[in-house]
């Protein structure tokens, strides 16, 4: 383990200072160090998640960062969420946007049904294609950075028990 005197302010490695980063699952977990790793570098933080309490407490532990940090609840199975998020930003979208959302809910797979599928599906995989097409709608002129996050599940899947 590093000790603080040793490590390197991320600010001097890299600078997103003027920059705006969404970034989606920002209430725990990965979603929460990204935030905190982007705030440390400069960048302004559009935080999102369903669980807005969690967001809220992020954003008390970047005040050291001096950042501007806005909050956004949804639900991002439910593509009308998405959009609506996309509207209220409108005219202040992100430079950065982080797809970090996911939820790894455990079910044999022969127990596995129709909506519980579709739930899983609608949170990993089309939630990323509705917020990037919204992205990219809203940055095509001036570009802008998407980074899309994946976990070893997707390779390696829990092992029941």
């Amino acid at each position: 383990m590093e000790k603080k005197s040793d490590q390197i302010s991320l600010i001097k490695l890299i600078s997103l200072k003027n920059k705006k980063a969404l970034i989606t699952g920002s209430g725990a977990g990965i979603g929460q160090a990204i935030a905190h790793r982007f705030a440390e570098a400069g960048a302004n933080l559009v935080l999102v998640d369903i669980n807005f309490e969690n967001i809220a407490k992020v954003r008390e532990n970047l005040g050291q960062f001096n950042v501007e940090v806005e909050l956004y609840k949804a639900d991002l199975s439910r593509s009308e969420e998405i959009n609506s998020l996309w509207e209220k930003m409108k005219g202040k979208e992100p430079d950065i946007l982080v797809n970090n959302a996911a939820i790894y809910p455990t079910k044999s797979f022969l127990e596995v049904d129709h909506p519980f599928l579709e739930k899983v599906l609608n949170v990993n995989l089309n939630s990323v294609f509705w917020m990037c097409q919204n992205m990219i709608k809203s940055r095509l002129k001036k570009g802008g950075v998407i980074i899309n996050m994946g976990s070893i599940e997707a390779v390696l899947p829990l092992k029941e028990g």
